[in-house]
């Protein structure tokens, strides 16, 4: 009677170059993976673009809820003043929740602060220069002898607002893009990031701040009327002084 015969498996032998090699590749590709992990952003990380027609009456107010969560963050407001000499109209932006900031420009009329008109792709986050209170787009004065009007927005078309605004007691940024020509006012869509102190650049309204998608609308006027626009031609005079 034959005995069966077992197989004994034993460890296979690689040449050791090659077996150097395999060790190299392994900890090549582990340390490719660790890199792809470290330059991936969250999962959860969203910019939220809500593009609108939203326009300011004489005199009206306009909420922005940035983040539809029922809350306003913010609010514009066309005052529009007849009873006082002079006439005018001031656009302004003032925070609805304390706490909440509007990216401040350059002082320009009687040291007040105003609102800086940004360029798309600027980065809007930590250590800008927030303000957090009710600030000045732009201004029209009317009197029966001089015409004024200026402002960082003045006949400005697609230019953003820097925000910064709180969700559940922590900081997101967004921004806020309009047109404003000739007292003629425009809010054409505005953008938060979902991810707590997270930049977000203006206009972005995709990707990261390294790799984004920027909204690039087309130039419209407004057909929004501003108060001035009720004086007649003496009224556009102000807004168009010093073009």
């Amino acid at each position: 009677m034959q005995r069966s015969r077992r197989l004994i498996h034993t460890p296979s032998q690689f040449p050791s170059a090659l077996h150097h090699n395999l060790n190299a590749y392994a900890l090549s590709a582990a340390a490719a993976g660790v890199a792809l992990l470290a330059v991936t952003p969250p999962a959860d990380a969203e910019i939220v673009f809500t593009p609108v027609n939203g326009q300011i009456a004489s005199g009206s107010k306009y909420a922005l809820d940035l983040n539809h969560d029922g809350v306003i963050d913010f609010t514009f407001q066309n005052d529009f003043h007849i009873s006082t000499t002079p006439f005018g109209d001031d656009l302004n932006i003032a925070p609805a929740v304390n706490g909440n900031g509007v990216w401040q420009g350059p002082r320009e009329r009687y040291n007040q602060r105003d609102a800086a008109a940004l360029p798309a792709g600027v980065p809007v986050g930590s250590g800008k220069p927030f303000i957090f209170q009710n600030v000045n787009m732009a201004y029209a004065s009317l009197t029966a002898f001089t015409y004024v009007s200026g402002g960082p927005w003045k006949n400005t078309t697609n230019r953003f607002l820097g925000l910064k605004f709180l969700i559940a007691g922590e900081y997101h940024f967004g921004w806020a893009r309009i047109s404003l020509e000739y007292g003629l006012m425009h809010l054409t869509g505005y953008a938060y990031e979902t991810v707590p102190n997270q930049p977000i650049l203006t206009g972005q309204v995709s990707g990261t701040a390294e790799e984004s998608s920027l909204a690039q609308p087309a130039a419209s006027r407004s057909k929004a009327q501003l108060g001035l626009l009720a004086l007649g031609t003496s009224g556009l005079a102000a807004w168009r002084r010093e073009d």
